[in-house]
């Protein structure tokens, strides 16, 4: 069984499955995904669009439904006896299924751990007694559970196996429809529907006052699966008026048009990831609800929330959060970045630096080992 709780975690999902696929293992999976799991193989007894939220306050409203959905696994657990399962992300979801499993013991292989280093790192106690293994991106988290004795595997980050060969941006941007003469500017608010809801007026807002040092800026806007038409057909239908008119939008090619843009205002979390393997100039914001963000800033023991800062120690990306994530803000920071010169030549560099820092591709195939590993110890198979 796979448990991805939000649109990220089911591509990693997927790609841990074609990779099995490709070693010719004939493995069955199932469990909670999304429409990539779903054409990768599995068969989904939930699907991520229902579970993807994040804040105290955000999933207090969704809690029946999220409630349900963990039941519906769990029971699926007792009755299906799977030979492993994979837990990707999504901590708050994830942990009681967790506990469930080893309950019945099915081994729990922990694929992108929370994030113990940034905040709660109580929770290393947990998964040590309810997970077999832990997979963990980073090499400084790796180091960080084995100092307080917890054993970890760095697998590296599964975006590099997911992203495709960079090609040319004018090259790109021929290719999704756009001139090659022109500056693209791609808005990613987040797959989440109440982070979209929050940032994506304050990128269309930012996006105008672009407008107005940049007439013929073009504007690109991927759709994540979990954010339903609807809900971005909304939002767009307020944006200004000039944006509206701009405004290109595309499902499910985040990293094309990432590859494409010459500057890219993205919600913390996997598109800034992807922004700074791909190298793109980025500007970064979040905003929560005021309940969970004044719990957040009293339990996170990290200065910056975007990896590309995390790993460099200092402000590689700018970064605004909550309040500070105003359009004024954005296009300040991002015009001499999108104009070009030093600013944007030192950000490149500098992503590419930290990029350095993330390892090498394979993180599907190392994954598949510890379940291989595990499957052997036990005497099982899936």
């Amino acid at each position: 069984m796979i448990s991805a709780g939000e649109s990220s975690g089911e591509i990693h999902g997927a790609a841990l499955m074609e990779a099995a696929r490709a070693r010719g293992l004939d493995w069955s999976f199932y469990g909670l995904g999304g429409d990539r799991m779903a054409a990768a193989g599995a068969r989904l007894l939930a699907h991520v669009r229902e579970t993807a939220v994040m804040g105290l306050t955000e999933v207090l409203t969704s809690a029946g439904r999220i409630l349900a959905i963990r039941r519906s696994l769990r029971r699926s657990l007792e009755r299906e006896r799977p030979s492993a399962l994979v837990l990707i992300d999504a901590p708050d979801f994830n942990f009681n299924l967790a506990r469930a499993a080893t309950a019945l013991g099915i081994p729990v292989i922990y694929y992108i751990c929370p994030q113990v280093w940034a905040w709660r790192p109580g929770r290393l106690k947990f998964l040590a007694a309810h997970t077999r293994r832990r997979a963990v991106l980073f090499e400084f988290e790796k180091k960080f559970y084995e100092e307080r004795g917890v054993s970890a595997d760095w697998v590296g980050h599964p975006i590099l196996d997911e992203l495709p060969s960079p090609a040319p941006r004018d090259i790109l941007k021929n290719s999704l429809g756009f001139d090659p003469a022109r500056r693209l500017l791609a808005l990613l608010p987040g797959s989440r529907r109440q982070v979209a809801e929050r940032l994506a007026p304050v990128f269309f807002e930012t996006a105008a006052i672009l407008l107005e040092h940049d007439q013929n800026l073009e504007l690109a806007l991927p759709r994540a699966d979990t954010l339903a038409g609807e809900t971005l057909g909304r939002l767009v239908a307020q944006a200004p008026a000039l944006v509206q008119q701009r405004l290109r939008i595309f499902t499910q090619k985040s990293h094309q048009i990432l590859g494409a843009a010459d500057l890219a205002l993205v919600a913390s979390g996997t598109a800034s990831v992807e922004a700074t393997f791909l190298s793109v100039p980025q500007v970064v914001a979040y905003q929560a609800s005021p309940l969970s963000f004044w719990l957040a800033r009293r339990l996170v023991t990290v200065p910056y929330v975007t990896i590309a800062n995390l790993v460099a120690g200092r402000e590689v990306a700018p970064e605004f959060l909550q309040e500070r994530a105003t359009a004024a803000n954005l296009a300040g920071a991002a015009w001499p970045l999108l104009a070009g010169g030093l600013a944007r030549a030192r950000m490149v560099d500098d992503l590419g630096q930290v990029r350095r820092q993330l390892g090498e591709p394979g993180a599907s195939g190392r994954v598949l080992d510890i379940l291989a590993e595990e499957l052997a110890a036990g005497g099982g198979q899936l």
